[in-house]
C-alpha cells in the first residue's frame, strides 16, 4: 500500500474540513479564554430566534450515534468498501469517545450542571443532559460521517456541502446546551482524524485494486 498516495489523494476532500475545522477551533478557543468555561457558553448563546432553534435542534440528531448504522447497511447495496470505511471507522470513533467519556474526563458535567437555576435558553424537545460532556460525540459522528461520504462523492460541491454540515452539527450541540465549545471541537478533531483512517486504509486500499471483492456489494 502506498500511504503517500492515499494521503494525497485524500488531500482535495479533507483540506477543507481541516481548514473549517481548524477557524472553528481557533475561534472556539478565543471565546473559551477570553470569557472563561461559563462565560464562553452564555456568549455563544446569547443569540436564540425560533428558526434556529428548530434548525438545530433537528439538525444535531444527524450526528446520533445510530446513523452510521443506518448509513452502513445503506452502502452495502452500494460497495462493500464504503460500508466498511465508514462503519470501521465510526466504531472506532466510538470507542475512542466513549473510552474518554467514561474513564479519562468521567468527571467532566454538562451546561445544564453550571446553571442549574436556569440561564440557558429553553428549547422546546430538547431534554438537557447533565453528565459525561467531554468530547461530543455527535460532534465525532457528524465529521467522520460527512468527510467519508465526501469521500465517497468525490464532487467539490459536495465537499464543501458536508463539511459545512459537519460544522453545523458541530456547533448545533452547544446552541442547544448539551455541550461546551471545547466539547465539540475535540470530539470534532476525533471524528475527522477516524475518517481519514477508514479512507486511506480501506476505501482507498480497494479503489488502488478494481478486482477487489470490497469493490463488489450485497445487491444486485
Amino acid at each position: 500500500m502506498n500511504l503517500r498516495k492515499a494521503l494525497k489523494d485524500a488531500k482535495p476532500v479533507a483540506l477543507p474540513f481541516v481548514v473549517g475545522l481548524s477557524v472553528y477551533s481557533i475561534l472556539g478557543s478565543i471565546i473559551f479564554f477570553y470569557y472563561g468555561k461559563e462565560g464562553a457558553h452564555q456568549f455563544l448563546n446569547s443569540y436564540h430566534t425560533p428558526y434556529l432553534d428548530l434548525t438545530f435542534k433537528n439538525i444535531t440528531h444527524i450526528g446520533h450515534g445510530v446513523v452510521p448504522i443506518i448509513l452502513f447497511h445503506l452502502l452495502l447495496l452500494i460497495r462493500y468498501s464504503w460500508a466498511l470505511g465508514l462503519g470501521l471507522s465510526s466504531l472506532v470513533m466510538g470507542i475512542v469517545v466513549q473510552t474518554l467519556k467514561r474513564s479519562v474526563f468521567a468527571g467532566d458535567h454538562r451546561p445544564a450542571m453550571f446553571f442549574p437555576e436556569g440561564g440557558l435558553p429553553s428549547i422546546d424537545g430538547v431534554d438537557l443532559m447533565l453528565n459525561l460532556s467531554f468530547p461530543s460525540g455527535h460532534s465525532a459522528t457528524g465529521f467522520c460521517i460527512c468527510l467519508m461520504l465526501a469521500f465517497f462523492a468525490k464532487q467539490k460541491w459536495a465537499t464543501y456541502f458536508f463539511a459545512i454540515l459537519a460544522l453545523l452539527i458541530a456547533f448545533s450541540r452547544v446552541y442547544i446546551s448539551q455541550h461546551f465549545i471545547q466539547d465539540t471541537v475535540v470530539g470534532s478533531w476525533i471524528g475527522l482524524f477516524m475518517a481519514i483512517l477508514g479512507y486511506v486504509f480501506i476505501v482507498h486500499y480497494a479503489e488502488m485494486k478494481p478486482g477487489s471483492k470490497l469493490n463488489k456489494r450485497l445487491w444486485p
